[in-house]
């Protein structure tokens, strides 16, 4: 009995062993992946939504690019983190729940309401984007980070200067 008791222990042991060999420690990238997944995942629902729904060309324009700029960094994010070892969490992968306030929102109001929720989340993103091209341990996702950037500030770009009209026209 006492064979077989050690004989579990020393093979638990060894399995994880084998699994902190697997699996990648570097927290800061992992974060990194989170986030920006979840933040990928949620510019992608949205997106659809204002492509759906929004009574403005621009903003259903704005919301197009949204699904196919942050699908496609969305699809080299998550081949990075399995190439790295990266265990992402599951809500970092999963389609999220569209905003309550967007999915009842309208015509001029969805308009607003997703270009007010827009800016700011393009800001942080940029932000958090900045920070890892800059002090990211992993040089592939760094890269990945340093290459995406300059896309998220068009975004960032182009929303304030819809916001810009939105608010002319209201005037």
């Amino acid at each position: 009995m006492k064979k077989l008791i050690l004989s579990l222990l020393f093979s638990g042991i060894g399995a994880l062993a084998a699994m902190a060999q697997t699996a990648n420690p570097d927290t800061a990238t992992l974060h990194f992946i989170t986030h920006a997944s979840i933040s990928g995942l949620q510019e992608i629902s949205a997106g659809k939504l204002a492509a759906q729904k929004a009574s403005r060309a621009d903003v259903k324009a704005f919301g197009n690019r949204m699904v196919t700029d942050h699908s496609k960094a969305q699809e080299t994010l998550m081949q990075l983190a399995k190439a790295g070892g990266y265990q992402v969490p599951p809500e970092a992968t999963s389609t999220p729940v569209p905003d309550p306030m967007l999915a009842k929102a309208s015509g001029k109001d969805f308009d607003r309401v997703y270009v007010h929720m827009m800016e700011p989340g393009h800001r942080q993103t940029v932000l958090l984007f900045q920070t890892y091209a800059v002090k990211g341990k992993d040089p592939k996702v760094k890269a990945f980070a340093q290459q995406t950037l300059p896309t998220l500030k068009q975004h960032l770009a182009s929303i304030k200067n819809i916001d810009k009209e939105i608010k002319d026209v209201a005037k």
